[in-house]
Parts: structure tokens; C-alpha cells; sequence
């Protein structure tokens, strides 16, 4: 019994400092890759006033080359530690929809993503050999396909995106009420809201604030006290009372300590 408590308090305990982990991870990345922007752009400017050529990979330099794939690297570390410590705490609060949401919304982005590079795939086909096909007046056409095209890749993604910010949210939910900490509700619906302006700027940003409420809530998570089981008592009579009770003689009848005659039959205890 007492190694199932503890079993269960090292749960909470890991799935608490893995979210909390996750959620500064996914908070600290976006500020990462703003300062490697803007540090290529900086090293970009320099070397064009200097005259100096940069080694390059594939069109960038190599040092971005590299922090690209590190930031890759962690962010794909920081989600496989958010699917753990939900896993985790899906088990502590003996509640499958907090892993099962989060997994379903991990599905349907592998899909969205596959079907969105496709998609921009075939678009980007059908741009080139529109506009490549030789003896052919140039037209509008090709690029009027091109925009209605990538309208339609903005519009699967969009609809992808809020079917996995639903998911993110009801998972959120269920981990608010399991765990009494409602923050985990503001996340999900800072979540929904941000996924559903993502076509404007603040969008994201919501999501980001989102994350920051998903480190504070993690952080709060506290063990569980259950409530012990009420039990009832008869009521028993006074000790000194039984050992104390006068019995009547004559008819059996049991009396006070204090009686003088016996309260069935009258007789006297003299």
C-alpha cells in the first residue's frame, strides 16, 4: 500500500517538473530564434560592409545552419517531455482524456502537416508549369491558380489548427478539474483563442502567453488528500450504568442505581 502511495506521489511529482520543464522550453525557444534572427541579420549587414562571404549551408551561414537544428532539437525534446509528463499525470488523476486529447491533437498534426506539404507541393508544380511552358502568352492565370491555391493550404491549416487547439484545450480542462488548478482552463482557452487569431500577429502571441500560464499552473500541481471514510459508531450505554443497574428480584425488570422499588412490579428494593 505504501509503495503504490509512493508510486503515485513520484507521478505527480515527475509529471510536474516535466510540464514545468515543457511549458519553459516552448516560452524560451521563441525568444531564442527572435535573437538568431536578428543576429543573422546583424552578421548579414556586416558582411556586407565588410565584403567578407560567410561559410554558407544551403544559403546560410553555418552558425544558423547549426542553431537551427539545436532549436529544432530542443523544441522536439520540449514536446516529448509535454507528452510524458501529460501521460503521467493522466495516470495520477486516474483520468485517460488528459493524455488521450493531447495524443489525438499529436496525430492530426503529423496528418496536417503531411497533407499541408503536399498541398504546397502541388501548388509550387503546378506555379512552375504554368508559367514554364514555352510558346504560351503570359497570363495571369497561373498566378491567380497559384493564390487560390495557397488560400485553400491557409484555410486546411487553419481548420487543422483549431481542431488540435480544441484538443489541447479539452486535455487542459480535464488536468484544471482533476487537479482543482484553473489556470490549466485559462491555458486552453488562451490556447483556442490564439490558434483561432492566428491569421493575425497577436494570435501567436497568445499562444506564448498561453505557455506561460501552462509553466505557472504545472508548478502549482500539489498531491491529492483523500477525504478519510466517515464511519459510525453505535451509541453504548454507560459502563458504570450496567455494572451499576439494580435487577428486580421478583420480576427480572432492570432499574436505576438510584431506585427505591422496582419500576415494573412495585416491589421494594429495602
Amino acid at each position: 500500500m505504501n509503495n503504490n502511495i509512493e508510486g503515485y506521489r513520484m507521478s505527480l511529482e515527475s509529471g510536474r517538473k516535466l510540464g514545468l520543464i515543457a511549458s519553459l522550453i516552448t516560452v524560451i525557444l521563441p525568444i531564442a530564434a527572435v535573437i538568431g534572427v536578428v543576429s543573422l541579420i546583424i552578421s548579414t549587414i556586416f558582411s556586407a560592409a565588410t565584403g567578407t562571404v560567410p561559410s554558407s549551408f544551403f544559403g546560410l551561414s553555418t552558425g544558423f545552419t547549426a542553431f537551427l537544428i539545436i532549436v529544432g532539437a530542443i523544441g522536439v525534446i520540449g514536446f516529448i517531455l509535454f507528452m510524458v509528463a501529460m501521460y503521467r499525470l493522466s495516470h495520477y488523476y486516474n483520468e485517460p482524456r488528459i493524455f488521450k486529447n493531447v495524443l489525438y491533437a499529436f496525430i492530426i498534426s503529423i496528418i496536417s502537416g503531411v497533407t499541408i506539404i503536399i498541398l504546397e507541393f502541388t501548388v509550387f508544380a503546378s506555379f512552375l508549369s504554368g508559367i514554364s511552358q514555352p510558346g504560351t502568352p503570359a497570363t495571369a492565370a497561373p498566378f491567380t491558380q497559384f493564390l487560390l491555391t495557397y488560400l485553400v493550404v491557409l484555410g486546411v491549416s487553419i481548420v487543422f489548427g483549431i481542431v488540435n487547439a480544441v484538443l489541447y484545450m479539452r486535455a487542459f480542462n480535464k488536468l484544471g478539474e482533476k487537479s482543482g488548478v484553473d489556470t490549466f482552463k485559462t491555458v486552453g482557452l488562451l490556447y483556442l483563442i490564439g490558434v483561432l487569431l492566428t491569421v493575425v500577429l497577436i494570435g501567436g502571441l497568445l499562444v506564448w502567453i498561453a505557455w506561460i500560464f501552462a509553466a505557472i499552473a504545472f508548478n502549482r500541481l500539489k498531491p491529492t488528500t483523500a477525504a478519510a471514510p466517515a464511519v459510525s459508531y453505535l451509541p453504548q450505554p454507560p459502563i458504570s450504568n450496567i455494572m451499576q443497574s439494580k435487577r428486580c428480584l421478583n420480576c427480572g425488570t432492570e432499574n436505576t442505581p438510584d431506585s427505591l422499588f422496582c419500576r415494573n412490579c412495585g416491589k421494594s428494593f429495602q
